[in-house]
């Protein structure tokens, strides 16, 4: 009797067994899981110099072209004793998202050999403005208009009070001078 007594035992056991997982699946909670990625949209940073991207191509002295108009004495397109002309630094951030600020610098080139080129002012908005050093100025992403231009005069100064060069030798530069002015543009994001 003992067999079967423990025959009984084991059957019940596994009968309790097989009731407890019944039980547990119908009486189970409701379990789920999702995943996601969080795309952010990173800020656009397209500015343009003189129509060229910064990005693409930092060099952009090919975009410069100066303006000399030209009198009754001195062909347009040339820059002679008296002449004088300008060329145009803008600044375009309309495909920018965030603000910046920018600083122009003009600098006369190592190659420059006319000592009497001359800066003679930059106007920017229709307002004239003496060059010192630098110019600095903000483009607000809030701003409606987000391009700046900046126009430079460029003259050969030829005031005999004022001039470096004699008569000798402004013939000499005409020659064989290089008139170069080197212009860096910095943009940096504003915090």
């Amino acid at each position: 009797m003992k067999i079967k007594k423990k025959i009984i035992v084991f059957v019940a056991l596994m009968s309790l067994f097989y009731c407890i997982t019944f039980i547990q699946d119908t009486y189970a909670k409701y379990v789920s899981s999702a995943t996601a990625s969080a795309d952010l949209t990173i800020a656009r940073w397209n500015i343009l110099i003189n129509n060229q991207d910064i990005l693409e191509e930092s060099d952009f002295s090919e975009t410069i072209v100066p303006t000399f108009l030209g009198t009754s004495n001195i062909r347009s397109g040339v820059i002679a004793p008296t002449a004088e002309g300008y060329f145009d630094i803008t600044l375009n951030g309309q495909n920018t998202d965030v603000s910046f600020a920018y600083t122009i610098s003009l600098s006369y080139s190592q190659n420059n050999t006319i000592t009497d080129l001359e800066i003679s002012k930059y106007t920017i908005d229709g307002v004239d403005y003496t060059y010192n050093d630098s110019i600095t100025g903000n483009i607000l992403l809030n701003d409606q208009v987000k391009t700046k231009t900046v126009r430079f005069y460029v003259k050969w100064n030829d005031n005999a009070s004022t001039e470096t060069m004699n008569n000798a030798d402004d013939t000499d530069a005409a020659n064989s001078g290089v008139a170069a002015i080197d212009v860096a543009v910095n943009v940096i994001q504003m915090q």
